[in-house]
C-alpha cells in the first residue's frame, strides 16, 4: 500500500482549514497588540500581608502587641499582561512597615512601603492602603493572678430561704496573664462571672464561665494587648449550698477495743444542746448528728480525758452559731495503766517492699503503757503486747525511716496502747 506524503500545498488548498487557522493567527495578532501596543490598564490587589521590619523595636527590647496579621490593598498600573491576575498576585508584592521610628514604648503609626519582588516587571504602583498602621509597642511582663469569682444573684441572695450559700469553687486556682507591661500593671483581679436567674436549694456547677481580666475600676483591660497562658480562658465554677439543719454535738472513737461496743464511753459535750449547722445538700442524707471528729483510743489514758475540736475544722458543716471550738470530756476512772519495756527484736514488719531488707536496732527500747479492765491487766505480760510498723512503699536510702508503731494487746478486751511510739527504721 502507497503512503500518502504531507503536502502544505494540499492544506492550504482547503477552504475550511485556511479558515480556521486565519481565526487563530488574528486572535493571536490581536493578543500581542492588545497586550504590548494598548493603553496601560490598572488593577487592584487586596489582602496583600505587610511584613514588620522590628530592626529598631528589636534593639530595644520592645515587643510588638495587637493585630499582627496586617494587609493592604495595592493599586498598579502596567501592561495588560504584566498586571494580569494570571501573572501577577499577592505573593508578587513587598510590603513593609519600618520602625525605624521607634524609640520608647508606646503606640506609633509606622510608615508602609510596596514595591514588587520582579523589579524588571514593567509595573507602577499607583497607590496602596492603607499608608501606615497603628501598632503598639511595650516590655513584655508576665504575671499570675488568683481567679475570684463573682455570682450576681436576685435580690433574694444566691442562697434559697434555710439554705445558706458557700465560698465558690474555680477548676483553676489562677490564671497567669502576660502582654504589654503597660497593661498588665493596670490589672487588679481576674473574675469569673456566674449569673443566677433565682437563688439555689442545692449546690450548683457551671461550666465554660469566661474569664474576665479588670482594672481597679471594673473596667476590662484591652485583650489586645494581654493574653492569658496555657489557653485557660474558660473555667468551671461550683457554689456550694448547704442546708440549715439542727445538729447534737457528737464524736466517733477508732482503734476501740471490744469492750466498749457494749460498754460505750460516755462522753460530755461543751457547748451542749443543739447546734445550728449548715450542711451540704450533697450529704443530706447522711447527715444525722454533728460529728466532731474522730477520737483515737491511742490518745486516751486512764483518769480524766478532754479533747478539744476547732468548729471550722469539722468537715462538711458550716457551724453557724457563735462557736469557736468543742470540748469533749470523759472519765476512764475504773481502768488502770501498766509499763512495759519492749525492744526491737519484738517489732515485725508489715506490707515489707519485695527485695528491699527493712530492720530496727534490736537493742533499742520502747517504753509502753497499756491502759484497761483491772481484770485483765493482772495477767498481762510483756509478751501480750504485739508491735508493727507498717513498711509500705519505703525503699533503700542511706537514712534511717521513722515510722509510727502501731501496737495491740492479745487475749484481752478491755486493754489498749495508751501513747505514741516512732521506731528508726533502716532500708537496704
Amino acid at each position: 500500500m502507497t503512503q500518502k506524503r504531507f503536502s502544505i500545498r494540499r492544506i492550504l488548498g482547503n477552504n475550511k482549514i485556511v479558515l480556521i487557522l486565519s481565526f487563530v493567527l488574528a486572535v493571536v495578532i490581536w493578543l500581542v497588540i492588545a497586550m504590548q501596543f494598548s493603553d496601560p490598564q490598572e488593577a487592584t490587589f487586596s489582602d496583600v500581608p505587610v511584613s514588620i521590619d522590628t530592626t529598631m523595636s528589636d534593639s530595644l527590647e520592645l515587643q510588638m502587641f495587637g493585630q499582627k496579621d496586617l494587609t493592604v490593598s495595592v493599586q498598579v498600573s502596567g501592561k495588560r499582561y504584566d498586571v494580569s491576575p494570571f501573572t501577577l498576585s499577592q505573593d508578587d508584592f513587598i510590603v513593609t512597615a519600618s520602625t525605624v521610628n521607634v524609640s520608647s514604648a508606646g503606640k506609633y503609626s509606622l510608615p508602609i512601603s510596596v514595591r514588587t519582588k520582579d523589579t524588571s516587571r514593567d509595573v507602577e504602583i499607583v497607590s496602596f492602603s492603607p499608608e501606615s498602621v497603628d501598632v503598639y509597642f511595650d516590655y513584655n511582663l508576665t504575671e499570675s493572678y488568683p481567679i475570684e469569682v463573682q455570682v450576681k444573684a436576685p435580690d433574694e441572695g444566691i442562697a434559697a430561704e434555710g439554705y445558706v450559700d458557700g465560698e465558690p469553687l474555680v477548676s483553676s486556682a489562677e490564671v497567669t496573664v502576660s502582654g504589654a507591661a503597660a497593661e498588665i500593671q493596670k490589672i487588679a483581679k481576674v473574675l469569673a462571672k456566674v449569673t443566677l436567674t433565682e437563688p439555689l436549694e442545692q449546690t450548683a456547677k457551671f461550666e465554660n464561665v469566661s474569664l474576665s481580666i479588670v482594672n481597679a475600676n471594673g473596667g476590662i483591660v484591652r485583650s489586645a494587648y494581654v493574653k492569658v497562658e496555657d489557653s485557660i480562658t474558660e473555667v468551671t465554677v461550683t457554689v456550694p449550698i448547704f442546708k440549715i439543719m439542727q445538729f447534737k454535738p457528737s464524736v466517733r472513737f477508732k482503734n476501740t477495743p471490744s469492750y466498749f461496743t457494749d460498754h460505750p464511753v460516755s462522753y460530755i459535750c461543751a457547748p451542749s444542746g443543739a447546734v445550728n449547722a449548715a450542711v451540704s445538700t450533697e450529704l443530706l442524707e447522711s447527715a444525722e448528728s454533728l460529728s466532731l471528729g474522730t477520737i483515737d483510743f491511742a490518745d486516751i489514758k486512764t483518769g480524766t480525758n478532754v479533747f478539744t475540736f476547732r468548729a471550722q475544722d469539722i468537715p462538711n458543716i458550716r457551724v453557724l452559731d457563735d462557736i469557736e471550738e468543742f470540748r469533749v470530756y470523759f472519765s476512764m476512772d475504773g481502768f488502770q495503766s501498766r509499763t512495759f519495756t519492749l525492744t526491737g527484736a519484738d517489732i515485725s514488719f508489715t506490707a515489707a517492699p519485695r527485695g528491699v531488707n527493712v530492720a530496727v536496732d534490736e537493742n533499742a527500747q520502747y517504753t509502753v503503757t497499756v491502759v484497761g479492765l483491772e481484770s485483765e491487766m493482772q495477767s498481762l505480760t510483756k509478751d501480750s503486747i504485739v508491735a508493727a510498723v507498717d513498711a509500705t512503699g519505703i525503699s533503700a536510702q542511706d537514712e534511717p525511716y521513722a515510722l509510727p508503731i502501731t501496737f495491740s494487746v492479745s487475749g484481752t478486751t478491755g486493754c489498749w496502747v495508751s501513747g505514741r511510739t516512732t521506731a528508726d527504721v533502716t532500708a537496704s
